[in-house]
């Protein structure tokens, strides 16, 4: 709730300024659209991006791990972009690559395997099935326990920077074939990074809201990598 406050007042203040705001994924711990049943909470925050949409400021919402099934709500009921894969995308005459994060670099076989569960149209009118009063429990249990089975300080150190290390060679080779892209934006890792990978370009990852409140801003001339 506290997150959610800090987030809604940072809207606010930006809303005369934005022209666009992109949300990399992750933004709710867990989501999942029924035909008529969206999961209760997140009033300010959705009231808020409503607000932003009523202004004419753009807004983005790319699927994460944790809030995959978004379907045709947030486009109907608050003006939102729903990106299901990552978007290429010229941005004040800037080319950009905006991503989630978790569908490039390195993940584990057996992360993959559950991503491919999870964004299987069958599988999804199958879970669809089961009444919500089952499935949203089981589904908040799973995020907490994902969250709290943290690794050791050497492990994570080691795994974040296999994770990062990923992205850049990602970007790397994607470069060649696309030499006009300037800036990698990614969410997902809950790190703050601002690195150049090239003479003219920029691998950034942008952390998260529930620890850094971080956020990036671009102007047409300078990205910044901020704290709220």
């Amino acid at each position: 709730m506290a997150a959610e406050k800090r987030l809604v007042r940072w809207l606010d203040e930006i809303k005369h300024d934005a022209a666009a705001v992109y949300f990399l994924g992750d933004v709710f711990d867990y989501w999942y659209e029924y035909k008529y049943v969206v999961p209760r909470g997140h009033v300010r925050f959705l009231g808020k991006i409503a607000e932003l949409s009523d202004l004419g400021v753009e807004i983005h919402l790319f699927i994460g791990n944790h809030d995959i099934w978004m379907f045709d709500y947030l486009p109907q009921e608050v003006g939102a972009v729903i990106h299901r894969k990552p978007l290429d995308t010229e941005l004040l005459g800037k080319r950009f690559f905006l991503a989630h994060g978790d569908e490039v670099g390195y993940q584990p076989f057996t992360y993959r395997v559950i991503q491919r569960i999870f964004r299987n149209r069958l599988c999804q009118i199958l879970y669809a099935a089961i009444h919500p009063r089952w499935t949203f429990g089981f589904a908040r249990r799973w995020s907490l326990s994902s969250r709290k089975s943290g690794l050791a300080a050497e492990r994570l150190a080691a795994a974040q920077a296999r994770n990062i290390q990923s992205l850049e060679t990602f970007a790397k080779e994607y470069l060649p074939t696309h030499p006009d892209t300037r800036f990698f934006l990614f969410g997902h890792l809950h790190l703050m990074v601002d690195k150049a990978i090239t003479d003219h370009a920029r691998l950034m990852i942008l952390g998260d809201w529930m620890q850094f409140y971080s956020y990036a801003v671009w102007d047409g001339q300078l990205l910044e990598l901020k704290q709220y």
